[in-house]
């Protein structure tokens, strides 16, 4: 309810996937909150009434909440860009440069009955759906539909760049690929991910000799 989702959300394995019912309203009030940094941005279709010189008669003041701290939300972020640089959003680095540092999460329903994209730059957000009013298959995945639209209103409107600023508390490791453990100078096959330095890590992955943040020999443990 924190990040403006006020419908019920039924508790189930499959919500980490995204197997819940949202308009696209919805989808936009919750990226809101990951485009932002972690803050609550109420949306507002009227920012301002205006007489026929552009005096204002009324104004509706900006109210911002932090929902998520710091750290989170730059994890957040982080794994959208993924979704861009390697993931399945990752054609759009055909028309869009990887600096960009764009964002955002494909989706497609069974059947491929709906496309989804939500993606953002460093000063917009777009939630493009594409769907049949009679629910029967559209035949595209978000990536071949959604993505197109967002792509094409993006190019259009202008592109900013997203780079936020790393907080304090979050530090960058190295991960193995093939075991997604902690890797250091003896793993080839690589990715710099960001973690909550408080916060819980992966174990060694089999490939490190030693050197990687919290190794310790069996033996010892």
């Amino acid at each position: 309810r924190r990040l403006s989702l006020h419908q019920p959300l039924n508790p189930y394995p499959s919500l980490f996937l995204g197997a819940t019912d949202l308009s696209p309203l919805d989808v936009t009030r919750l990226y809101i909150n990951f485009a932002s940094g972690g803050f609550m941005v109420p949306l507002r279709s009227i920012r301002a009434v205006q007489d026929a010189d552009g005096v204002p008669l009324q104004r509706y003041p900006l109210k911002v909440e932090r929902v998520i701290e710091p750290g989170p939300a730059f994890l957040i972020n982080r794994a959208l860009q993924m979704v861009v640089e390697t993931g399945t959003g990752r054609s759009l680095n055909r028309r869009f440069s990887p600096q960009l540092g764009l964002a955002g999460k494909t989706g497609t329903t069974n059947d491929l009955r709906d496309s989804w994209y939500a993606g953002y730059d460093g000063e917009k957000l777009g939630v493009i759906w594409m769907g049949r009013d009679d629910n029967q298959p559209m035949g595209l995945t978000g990536a071949s539909g959604a993505m197109q639209v967002w792509a094409d209103l993006f190019a259009t409107a202008g592109t900013v760049a997203m780079q936020p600023p790393k907080p304090d508390d979050v530090v960058w490791h190295g991960v193995d690929m093939d075991s997604a453990g902690l890797a250091d100078s003896g793993c080839d096959n690589t990715v710099q991910l960001p973690f909550i330095e408080t916060g819980s890590m992966p174990e060694a992955a089999p490939c490190a000799r030693g050197q990687a943040p919290g190794w310790l020999p069996d033996w010892m443990q």
